[in-house]
This record gives C-alpha cells, structure tokens and sequence, in this order.
C-alpha cells in the first residue's frame, strides 16, 4: 500500500508486478530460511490485497445488480406484462444517461488527478451539468414515449438526478478501490428501495411506475447521505471554477461518455423498436430472458471496473499493459461468462416463474441470445478498458459504434419483415462484438511498449491480477 498525496491508502500497479514475479518464489527451496518467510509473508500479504481488490470489484456488481434484479422482478410480478415493459424502457433510459455520465466524470476521477485543482474545478462543472442535463433529458424522453404521466415523469426526472449524484460518490469509492465499503453503500440503497416500496405496498398502496420510482428515489437519496459521511473531507473540497482545465477534460471525456453511452443506446433503440413493431408485452418476455442472463453480465462489469483502474494506475506509473494482456483477461472473463450464462439457461424454467409471477412467459429463443451478448461482451470489455486508459476513447467509439449501427440495422430489418423476430434483439446486438474484439486488438498491438523496454514489467501485473481473481459502464443497473 502506498500513501497518496492527500494521505490516504491505495492498490498501486507496482504492488501487481510484485505479486506476480514474486509468487513463483514462493516454493523455492532456497527460500525456506527466515528471510525466505519474511519474503513469503510479504508475497501473501500483496496477493491477499490484490485478491480482496478485485474480489470487492465484482462483489459489489453483484450486491448492486442484485438489488437491481429485485426491483425489476417486483415490478415484473406486481405490473403486468404491459406495466413491466414500459418500466424496462424507463429503466434503459436511466442506463443510458447514467452511462454517459459516469463515463464523463467517474472515468475522469480515475485516469486524471482529481485533487490538482484545475481538474477539480472542471469535474465540479461537469457533475452539475451533467445531473441537470441528464435529469431534463430523461423527463423528455419519457414525456415524448408517453411511458407515464405527469406525476410519474417528475419522479423520473427527480430519480435521474438523484442516481447520477450517487453515482458520482460510487465512482469516487472506485477511484480509490476501494471496493467493499462500495458494497455497504449500495447495500443501503437496496434496503432502503425494498423497505419504502414494501411498507407502501403493505399499507395498500397500488403498484405502480410512480411508486417504484419514488422507492427509488429514497434509496438513491440515502446511499448519497451515507456516501457524503464516510468518504474524507477531501473528496468534497470544493476548487475555483475559473481557468479550469475542463477543455482537456472534455478531450477525453467526451469521447469516453459517448462511446460508453454506444451499448446501452443499443439496448434502448433496440427496446424501443420491440416494443414499437410488437408491443411492450413482448418486450418484457424478452426483458425476462435478460434478467435470468443477468448474473453473466454483472460479472463482465465488475470485472471491467476493476481492469480499468488497473491498466489506468499502470499507464500513470510509466509501466503501460500490453495487448496480450488484455486478450487474456478476454479469454478468462468469455469462459466465466459462458459457464454462467448456461447455467442461467438451465434454470430458466425454475427460475423464470420466480421471476415473472406466472404473470407471462420467458421469451425462452432470447435466453441464447443474451448468452451470446454477454461472451461477446466479454470479448470486447477488457480490450476497451486498455484503450481507455491509453486514452483511445474515440478509436473505441468509431468501432463500437460501427458495430451497433450494423446490429440495429439487422434489426429493424428483421422487425420489419416480421415482428415476431423480437427475440433475435439480442444475437444481432452481441454478435459484432468479435469483430469489434479483433479490431481493438489490431489498434492496441500498435501502440504496445517495445519487448524488454517499460512495459516488459508490466506484462506479469495483469496476468497477477487477473489470476488472483480480478478481472463498462459499470453502475448500479443490470442494463
């Protein structure tokens, strides 16, 4: 662990290189006297932290995405086919414009040094605009698909703004790692949710968008209230607004915020032509499909959060990763992904009741399909990360987006000639990403550090950390 310049603790990528060239010493015979154990200790000491690092980057996906699978099963069971659907297409506008935000300001937090006061001052900017923005566009939005009414849509707006300000303390405990008190605040956003929407329920309230959206609200409104006490003084410290540095922020966060922004643009496009061509009650069978998948995608997220921070504290420390490094994050996370994905689809049938309340059916064709989008999500994720932090976002951009484009249009084709190809959403959406995989490995090879200069030492702090157990937008939602 390594003192920060405002005193506090971190993971450094050098602890990584450690870990890795050091682990094989440990059974070395000539490493069995007393300054072999002092060395051993030392060895399981870094790994245990490396290992609790990650380890806390995917658990806490799953507390939060597991949070987020229980309100949208409530409201699968309490709302109806038609209910459910409009609050799915609710819910992806939420994604979307929080993707975009956390992309902007939380991947700034990470790669930029948020306590140089010009930086500071440009990411006070760009959290006030963005929650003012983003809650405005979200109202719009719901307002022009007629998803709720006038109450409802205040809510929505309230709910946006209420996520992105929680959202910026989410990514200030990933700027620092630190991963589990993570976990404890999203915990409290998940009790509170369930505890508003269950006494409501309990009194004899109706179900309704308007009230798992106010439930919401208050769970957003008490994880921010919890982030503000136990994260320091400092990461609150207010900075000049003048002569901030918010152009070069803006260079690479604007880039960054839309190409994050790409995939759950996707998602949405997709749902809105589901439901346009079909109705909504086919799209909350396919939406079904989705949160049975869902454990498989909450890992790839996890995952990617903790790979960012990684290859990001590498490129700061002169010891940048290299492309095959990234592949083979690709090649474990796509085989986890894999394996969990089958054994959603297994279990679709026990499951699938659970989930909807016998109130309709799974779209069991679009089962496969979210496997195959989770695996090629997997493909891509950590290739992404590593441009990310070589700060390539509009490289990453022009791919990814050439890859959704090319999906969407496939859909709508398809939706055209009949609606009842809805379930093949998410094979054309998941599908490119293998080319887009190639591609991004194609463009990082390039830009590797020559073999055997700064980046040679780099090479073992990745396939360290990815063997410990460490593996985008990553945020509270099961998008």
């Amino acid at each position: 662990m390594t003192q920060g310049a405002s005193g506090r603790s971190f993971s450094t990528p050098e602890s990584s290189v450690e870990t890795a060239i050091d682990l094989p010493a440990v059974s070395d015979p000539a490493a069995a006297g007393p300054a072999g154990q002092g060395k051993g200790k030392r060895i399981a000491g870094k790994a245990g932290r490396l290992l609790a690092s990650a380890g806390g980057a995917v658990a806490v996906q799953f507390v939060t995405a597991g949070g987020s699978l229980v309100v949208q099963s409530l409201a699968a069971r309490t709302l109806g086919a038609s209910g459910y659907g409009a609050y799915a297409l609710l819910f992806s506008i939420i994604v979307m414009i929080t993707s975009v935000q956390t992309s902007w300001v939380g991947d700034t937090l990470t790669v930029f040094d948020r306590f140089e006061p010009r930086v500071r001052g440009a990411l006070l900017l760009s959290v006030a605009g963005t929650v003012a923005v983003g809650a405005a566009v979200g109202a719009a939005v719901a307002a022009v698909m007629h998803l709720a009414g006038p109450l409802g849509i205040a809510l929505f707006a309230l709910s946006v703004a209420l996520w992105l300000l929680e959202e910026t303390g989410r990514r200030i405990f990933t700027a620092r790692m630190e991963f589990w008190r993570l976990t404890v605040n999203d915990a409290t956003y998940l009790v509170t949710t369930l505890a508003v929407l269950g006494a409501s329920l309990g009194a004899g309230a109706d179900a309704s968008v308007e009230l798992l959206l106010a439930s919401m609200c208050a769970g957003s409104a008490a994880s921010i209230l919890l982030a503000r006490v136990r994260l320091p003084r400092e990461e609150y410290a207010l900075a000049s607004l003048r002569g901030t540095a918010f152009r070069e922020i803006l260079a690479f966060s604007w880039w960054r915020s839309v190409q994050a922004g790409i995939r759950p643009t996707a998602l949405l496009l997709a749902r809105v032509m589901i439901a346009g061509f079909a109705s909504t009650a086919v799209l909350a069978g396919v939406e079904a499909a989705r949160l049975l998948l869902s454990p498989a995608l909450t890992f790839v997220n996890g995952a990617g959060w903790f790979l960012l921070g990684d290859f990001a504290k590498a490129e700061k420390a002169g010891r940048p990763m290299r492309a095959r490094q990234a592949v083979r994050a690709c090649t474990l996370m796509s085989g986890i992904a894999l394996v969990m994905s089958l054994g959603g689809i297994l279990l679709a049938g026990w499951l699938g009741p659970v989930v909807t309340g016998h109130s309709f059916s799974v779209n069991k064709a679009a089962l496969g399909g979210w496997a195959v989008y989770s695996v090629c999500f997997s493909c891509t994720l950590p290739l992404a990360s590593l441009a990310t932090a070589r700060k390539q976002s509009r490289s990453v951009f022009v791919i990814r987006g050439v890859e959704s484009l090319a999906g969407l249009a496939v859909l709508l084709g398809l939706l055209v000639a009949d609606p009842g190809h809805a379930a093949i959403a998410p094979y054309c959406l998941g599908a490119g990403g293998l080319i887009s995989a190639v591609m991004l490995w194609r463009m990082l090879r390039k830009g590797d550090p020559p073999r055997g200069g700064g980046g040679s030492a780099a090479v073992p702090a990745t396939s360290g950390t990815i063997a410990s157990g460490g593996v985008e937008s990553g945020n509270q939602l099961v998008g």
